[in-house]
């Protein structure tokens, strides 16, 4: 008779809050082996034992601090987007406007992704996933970024950013999946946010045919 299947993503992990020092350490060390493999790999050909072989640890090891293979991710996303939200702090804005703000923040948001392509990848797939533990780290997620492009639009009422904000995210949002799907190149990415920023919050009223100013693209040093 064969031993009864466990479902993993049925085990709840430890909590952060109930783990030493040493273990948070050790969690830690395996989500920086996560988003290591992802720098290489996509994720569908990684293996939640290739993560363990990576950190240097035991597989049961990996889920006793997550859940599942989407669990895990999910955090390695979140210790990803920490990087971009420290970076965005220690290099202020040098937009004038909301819209120049707003458009140096989609860049810069653009630029980190080119970074790690495989990551787009990772956001659209744990989008549907049906681990609980991941669908809430990716909410807590949405909302850090959320406040990150909602700090760049400082000056307009909080309202009128709030969808400005949920406007120019959900274009983001397709705009990487088709990226990542091969579907549209990186410019045109570039391009498209450009477009949907000055719609939103600078009309092209006064401009010429092609609805543009005269502003430096900064896009020339991707």
């Amino acid at each position: 008779m064969r031993p009864p299947v466990v479902n993993r993503t049925q085990v709840p992990p430890v909590p952060s809050a109930a783990l030493t020092p040493g273990q948070l350490a050790r969690r830690q060390r395996v989500i920086d082996a996560a988003l290591a493999l992802t720098r290489h790999r996509e994720f569908n050909r990684i293996q939640v034992k290739d993560v363990a072989e990576e950190a240097g640890v035991a597989l049961g090891t990996v889920y006793h601090y997550f859940s599942s293979k989407d669990h895990l991710f999910a955090e390695a996303l979140v210790s990803w987007a920490a990087t971009f939200q420290a970076s965005v702090a220690r290099h202020p804005l040098a937009g004038t406007t909301p819209a120049e703000r707003l458009t140096e923040t989609m860049h810069r948001t653009v630029r980190a992704f080119q970074r790690q392509p495989h990551l787009a990848k990772l956001v659209a797939t744990l989008e549907v996933s049906s681990d609980p533990f991941a669908t809430e780290i990716l909410q807590r997620l949405d909302r850090a970024t959320s406040d990150v492009y909602m700090a760049a639009v400082e000056g307009i009422d909080p309202d009128s950013a709030a969808q400005v904000v949920w406007v120019v995210e959900t274009v983001l949002s397709s705009l990487l999946r088709s990226w990542s799907a091969g579907r549209l190149s990186i410019l045109d990415v570039y391009s498209r946010l450009d477009e949907v920023v000055s719609l939103v919050l600078d009309p092209p009223i006064g401009r010429g045919p092609s609805g543009r100013d005269g502003r430096a693209d900064d896009r020339a040093d991707n």
